[in-house]
């Protein structure tokens, strides 16, 4: 059975590789914000955690993840984002032995108050708007023997911009497996398999004339705009994880991810990890290998683990734009 499952997951690998994208569809998708990777230590590690199963963030790469720690764990998550705009994250795993562990996150991306502008007031009309991004998730999560786990994650999707609002449901799916070969875990997911975003409301009721050619018509007709649906971010991810070395004093964790998404072209990435006591952590990473037009290139990090506390942290260097940094603290109970 196992060995099935894991053809299975070679071959679907294999399939999205040879399919790739022969044009990039950049700007194609709705909802950004879901891509933005959450935890700074999988930031740090070039978002390369598809595999990696010790933490309630790894329930956003893998809802399949959340079943293999043992302790019960809250993360919290904040990142600056370019241009004023702010990221948060917050998600709390509880286990429940034999009938598997249960998640809930939430995703919160929200912009700065800005001016309210025409072309005759370039200025501002005295009005102010701003645009917020929400994500709510539950996962489940099982592990079917000591090797091998699934899970999903259900998420409620809304956007909104000043008066518009969208919303959509998608699932995350995910597996885990432990190789047979020690200390080598891999992981596949699917995420944000679901329903279509289409933006309505007030801002979309305009004044219509239905015959500009007729003289005398009323001119004042309350028409809606019709918006188009437009598909969410979803991606193939494909993981493995290998602890090379684990001592009472040393860690060393090596970790790549292949992805494949609907809106831009296949890519790599790759992330490596030094601990020592289990206290100290140091991380590297690169997001996007192979990718065209990256924009993203290393990324840093370091974290502090002791008793039921870690506080980790990341820098993305980016090319044109500014940095990025994120800052996680989990707690476990």
């Amino acid at each position: 059975m196992k060995r099935i499952i894991l053809t299975i997951i070679l071959f679907l690998s294999f399939y999205s590789f040879v399919n790739c994208q022969e044009l990039s569809k950049v700007g194609t998708t709705a909802a950004p914000f879901l891509q933005i990777g959450v935890g700074a230590r999988a930031t740090a590690l070039g978002e390369s955690y598809t595999a990696i199963a010790d933490g309630v963030e790894s329930m956003y790469w893998n809802p399949s993840s959340i079943d293999w720690f043992h302790d019960n764990e809250a993360s919290f998550n904040y990142s600056d984002w370019f241009a004023g705009m702010k990221y948060f994250y917050a998600a709390g795993v509880l286990h429940l032995g034999e009938a598997g562990s249960f998640g809930i996150s939430v995703t919160s991306f929200t912009t700065p108050y800005m001016l309210v502008t025409t072309v005759d007031y370039p200025d501002g009309i005295g009005k102010q708007f701003d645009a917020a991004d929400l994500a709510l998730g539950v996962t489940y999560g099982k592990k079917i023997t000591d090797r091998f786990s699934f899970g999903a994650t259900f998420k409620y999707i809304n956007r909104r911009i000043w008066e518009m609002n969208a919303s959509a449901v998608a699932m995350d799916f995910g597996i885990l497996y432990q190789l047979p070969w020690e200390n080598i875990k891999l992981g596949m997911s699917i995420l944000n398999f679901g329903s279509k975003l289409q933006m309505q409301g007030v801002d979309a009721v305009v004044m219509h004339d239905l015959d500009g050619t007729m003289a005398g018509n009323n001119d004042q007709v309350m028409a809606d705009l019709y918006t188009k649906e437009w598909n969410l971010p979803l991606s193939f991810r494909f993981g493995l994880a290998y602890q090379v070395i684990q001592s009472q004093y040393h860690e060393v964790l090596l970790t790549a991810d292949y992805i494949h998404p609907n809106d831009n072209f296949s890519s790599v990435n790759v992330g490596a990890e030094y601990g020592f006591l289990d206290h100290f952590f140091v991380r590297g990473g690169y997001k996007s290998l192979g990718l065209q037009d990256n924009q993203e290139g290393m990324s840093y990090g370091a974290g502090i683990k002791y008793d039921f506390v870690s506080i980790d942290y990341a820098y993305v260097k980016m090319k044109y734009l500014d940095y990025i940094q994120q800052f996680s603290v989990s707690l476990r109970f």
